[in-house]
């Protein structure tokens, strides 16, 4: 059957180059994969600004985004939207889809069908996980991940929920999922999408701190059974690698000559310090902000089987997710453009080391 597999291989790479001349994505846009021959996966995480569907759902804070709404919502932009999410996806992949993608702020499991079903993303046969989770809004973190590379071992949620000693604030619950990769070897996703900087940094830290916390006794909990637990904690997390929360809370430290294969490290911190961000605010000089991160456990760098490869994340930054020195979003206040998202993605490569 090889000239099957051959076939199907030179089929579906003749489909992505259709697909690439018609999406505008340039060569120098794609990324390949370094490990070859299966041993590898890469690693997406994607902060999708608000994708939404167009029924309005009576239990979510979603009204602006039915046709009724402010934002005119409608299914021609819904459509748009999801085409330019599964365009960025298969852009970071370069000629093989990532493995695992790891996204936030989507309002439901239909909205995550649609965009492995009904977006060139449907060759790839993707699965999806996803679980509600109580923010006002609706919106929610989720994974997609490819079966014929990863089997599922199971998933849930971190409950958040209520946070604040003097408040009620819901917000996103973070998604956790364990796979098994090749006959022995088995990692363990966090999806995070910390409550954000409404009202300003230091009037909302204290939320971000209590999720820290949360998610850092999870983690204590995991490596108290298994020091070796190979772990990767990605997301929005709504502040950056210096900040207290990460820093010193989740004890997310950059990469150093000496790693404890039960520390956590964060992959982005070189970005950090370079000055390069995911996110820009509204200031008269563009600043960028590095919220999108991910941080693994020491045992991805020191042990056998899966390892990272590299000592960094890196942004994805197409010129075509950019416009005005900024990311491209969907809109520009109330006004339609047709972008794709206030974030930039980010992704990691693993190799397999026997």
């Amino acid at each position: 059957m090889y000239w099957f597999r051959s076939i199907t291989v030179l089929f579906n790479q003749v489909v992505f180059a259709c697909f690439c001349f018609a999406q505008n994505i340039h060569e120098e846009d794609v990324f390949d994969l370094g490990p070859e021959g299966g041993r590898g996966l890469r690693i997406m995480f994607y902060n999708v600004e608000n994708l939404f569907d167009t029924f309005d759902d009576p239990a979510k804070e979603d009204d602006q985004f039915t046709s009724k709404g402010e934002k005119n919502w409608n299914h021609y932009r819904y459509k748009e939207k999801l085409n330019n999410i599964a365009k960025t996806i298969i852009a970071v992949g370069g000629w093989k889809p990532p493995d695992i993608v790891g996204l936030c702020e989507v309002e439901n499991l239909h909205v995550l069908l649609d965009l492995v079903s009904k977006t060139p993303l449907r060759k790839f046969g993707y699965r999806v996980i996803h679980k509600n989770s109580p923010d006002p809004r609706g919106i929610d973190n989720a994974l997609l991940y490819l079966p014929d590379k990863l089997e599922k071992i199971n998933s849930g949620l971190l409950r958040i929920g209520t946070i604040g000693t003097k408040e009620e604030f819901l917000t996103r619950d973070i998604l956790h999922a364990s796979f098994s990769f090749m006959p022995k070897d088995t990692i363990q996703f966090f999806v995070n999408h910390w409550p954000s900087r409404f009202g300003g940094k230091s009037f909302s830290e204290h939320r971000r701190i209590e999720v820290a916390n949360a998610l850092k006794v999870h983690i204590d909990s995991i490596q108290s059974l298994n020091r070796e637990a190979k772990l990767i904690l990605m997301g929005d997390f709504n502040d950056e690698p210096g900040d207290p929360s990460i820093s010193d809370v989740l004890n997310a430290q950059p990469l150093t000559n000496t790693i404890y294969d039960s520390g956590l490290y964060n992959l982005s911190y070189e970005d950090y310090r370079d000055g390069k961000g995911t996110i820009t605010y509204k200031d008269i000089d563009v600043t960028w902000y590095l919220f999108d991160q991910i941080i693994v456990s020491g045992a991805l760098i020191n042990g056998r089987g899966l390892k990272i490869n590299g000592r960094k994340n890196h942004i994805f930054k197409a010129d075509w997710l950019i416009k005005n020195g900024r990311p491209f979003r969907a809109y520009q206040g109330p006004i339609y453009r047709g972008g794709f998202s206030d974030h930039l993605p980010i992704f990691l490569d693993l190799y397999y080391s026997d």
